[in-house]
């Protein structure tokens, strides 16, 4: 087993993911100690589940720390960055988990160069949230899409590619304007989608209505239980993209609506070529 990357590691925002970093930390490298920053009771519950070793409420429990993993909400992470320069000492690398990219690397700009920056999203997740649901496989052959490295030494960028690889993920470098670009197609037009279906859906049926549903309707609407907080953010941050990809979903919608009204044969080729890329989704 190789050694660990980084020896001592500050956690901000010890929810599904960054509870999940924790324990996967733990089971690779047992040494490492890790450091939790949250609310007091969520501390607790991070140091009895085994998460982290020790912790605090503000970020200067960071200040010894050689990586420093902002695993809170976009606009959080956001606010965190402009104060961690006061905060850390010496050289430190520090990444982020967030569903978005480009309003973190232009925060991070400011950085003195002493702190090395590198953007992170882990893509993998659940319909729940909290340090309750964390789990140390929770990145486990699941791609992490790493930003920005084009900014930082080599050696921060290597370290943190290593960290990555610790947790199981398999680590990708991207730019962050592409990053945010193709997000908004394949996570937050589904999660907005779904929510929408199952509201929509809800109000229509009602609660008897619903006891007549199939796997069908469970299965598609599996992400209709998300929180709404870390969606705010995603929106705020993502905006334009994921306003460009909702006109193309309502504009196939409407197609749908067309047809229906007048030739129900048109929708096939929709049908044809969401069965194809359905395809496509399966094997990779």
């Amino acid at each position: 087993m190789s050694g660990p990357p980084f020896r001592r590691v500050a956690i901000y925002g010890l929810g599904l993911i960054g509870g999940s970093i924790g324990l996967a930390l733990k089971a690779r490298w047992p040494g490492v100690q890790v450091m939790a920053i949250d609310r007091p009771h969520v501390v607790d519950s991070a140091i009895r589940m085994r998460v982290a070793d020790a912790g605090g409420d503000t970020l200067s429990v960071a200040s010894d720390a050689d990586l420093v993993v902002l695993a809170a909400p976009v606009l959080q992470n956001v606010a965190a960055l402009a104060r961690l320069a006061g905060d850390l000492h010496g050289r430190v690398v520090v990444t982020d988990v967030s569903s978005t990219k480009r309003t973190v690397t232009e925060a991070a700009a400011g950085l003195p160069e002493r702190i090395a920056f590198v953007g992170g999203h882990p893509l993998s997740g659940a319909a729940v949230s909290g340090i309750e649901a964390a789990r140390p496989d929770l990145f486990a052959d699941r791609p992490w899409i790493l930003t920005g490295t084009e900014r930082v030494p080599s050696a921060a960028v290597e370290a943190l590619t290593d960290f990555v690889l610790g947790m199981r993920a398999i680590p990708r470098l991207m730019d962050a304007v592409e990053h945010d670009r193709v997000l908004a197609y394949v996570s937050h037009l589904p999660q907005l989608s779904v929510s929408a279906l199952m509201h929509v859906v809800g109000l229509g049926a009602g609660e008897e209505g619903l006891a007549l549903a199939g796997r069908g309707l469970r299965d598609t609407t599996r992400l209709a239980t998300s929180p709404a907080a870390t969606w705010r953010d995603i929106v705020a941050t993502n905006g334009d993209n994921i306003a460009s990809a909702l006109d193309e979903l309502i504009a196939a919608l409407q197609h749908i609506k067309a047809a229906a009204a007048a030739a129900p044969a048109d929708i096939d080729d929709l049908f044809v070529s969401a069965a194809r890329w359905k395809g496509v989704l399966e094997h990779r």
